[in-house]
């Protein structure tokens, strides 16, 4: 058993299958009874992620999206996008076009833009660093330790969910198919912006772990056709992934869904790890782990389902049985993605508590 680690100690000695204190935790908490649980109050809006970061701090190694929660309402950006605004989460309702006409000009007038778009260095890598920061300070706030804070991931989009997710995947199957080149073009353009964006903030000391992502499955498997997914996305991945390990970051892949299909297709473009490994579409860590050992992992304990309906009892369980199927090291625990509002506070805590629970056990067998 090694010493006990810091934070980012435990985050960089899992990613490297190497020895540490306890299993690492990684997830995404917006629910209001568990931060509330961890940091002694409800985020109200003003002040929410600053009590989030408290919570964070508290009972996790590894996180991202660390914002408190928005005030509900609706509103227009400057592209013609009308969005529903909630507690923790957003959608578009209404989009700028008509008809797959319009569609399409709006997509000519987007990649016009996109290639314009002025990458600031300075400005660019300024405005990343106060981000992560200000919510570090946060973190500090509610650490035992203000100098032993949780790592926090920044996300880097290989471009093809930021097309689909703004016309809606009706809209974007019908251009692959009728208009294949504009798609290949908006595409790359998205891309060609994270790839300058990489080059403007990544600092391996601010940003140790990046999580490039793209939503490319559901529960039945892969969304597009695997063909046009090694031809079209899996190049772009590895363009992405070179970028944050040519600056010394790790790289953990996230999307949602079955990937078995795909999964030596994403190990071969250099990912280093993957999340959420969403085990109600298909998913298993032990399958994972035979596949591509070399592969270390985030998540596995089932938000749909089990957090959601079974008991603390239930939960710890599966956790444990979770970490045997990792084999005990390169692995995160924690939910399928996000710790969403209507799970029970404490089947989160059980499942969170769950490494120091068995590390405190070790230590009194080895007395």
């Amino acid at each position: 058993m090694a010493a006990t680690l810091t934070k980012l100690e435990r985050v960089m000695r899992t990613v490297r299958f190497e020895e540490v204190d306890r299993i690492a935790t990684y997830d995404i908490l917006e629910n209001d009874g568990v931060i509330e649980h961890y940091a002694g109050a409800v985020p109200d809006v003003p002040e929410g992620a600053r009590i989030k970061g408290k919570a964070i701090a508290r009972c996790l190694d590894m996180t991202r999206m660390p914002g408190g929660p928005a005030e509900p309402g609706s509103y227009t950006d400057d592209e013609g996008f009308a969005w529903q605004v909630e507690r923790w989460t957003r959608w578009i309702c209404k989009r700028p076009f008509e008809d797959f006409e319009g569609f399409v000009e709006w997509v000519k007038r987007r990649i016009v833009v996109l290639r314009k778009e002025n990458c600031d260095a300075r400005v660019l890598a300024q405005r990343t660093r106060e981000h992560i920061e200000r919510h570090r300070s946060y973190f500090a706030e509610g650490a035992l330790d203000p100098d032993d804070l949780p790592v926090l991931v920044l996300e880097s989009g290989v471009g093809l969910t930021d097309t689909y997710a703004l016309c809606g995947l009706e809209l974007h199957a019908m251009l692959l198919c009728t208009e294949p080149d504009l798609l290949e073009e908006w595409f790359e353009e998205t891309h060609q912006c994270e790839l300058r964006r990489v080059g403007a903030i990544a600092d391996p000391a601010l940003i140790p772990v990046a999580l490039p992502y793209d939503d490319l499955a559901s529960k039945n498997g892969p969304l597009f056709d695997p063909v046009w997914l090694r031809a079209h996305f899996m190049p772009r991945l590895k363009q992405l992934v070179d970028a944050w390990h040519a600056r010394d970051t790790v790289c953990l892949f996230h999307s949602d869904g079955n990937l078995m299909p795909i999964l030596d297709d994403l190990a071969g473009a250099g990912i280093d790890g993957l999340n959420p490994i969403e085990t109600c579409a298909g998913m298993s860590i032990a399958e994972v782990r035979r596949r591509q050992p070399h592969l270390f992992m985030a998540g596995g304990i089932d938000v749909s389902q089990l957090l959601r309906y079974a008991t603390p009892d239930e939960i710890r369980a599966r956790c444990i049985e979770a970490i045997g199927e990792a084999d005990g090291h390169g692995y995160f625990l924690g939910s399928t993605t996000e710790v969403f509002p209507s799970i029970p506070a404490e089947n989160v805590v059980a499942m969170l508590e769950t490494p120091k629970v068995l590390t405190a056990q070790e230590g009194e067998g080895g007395e």
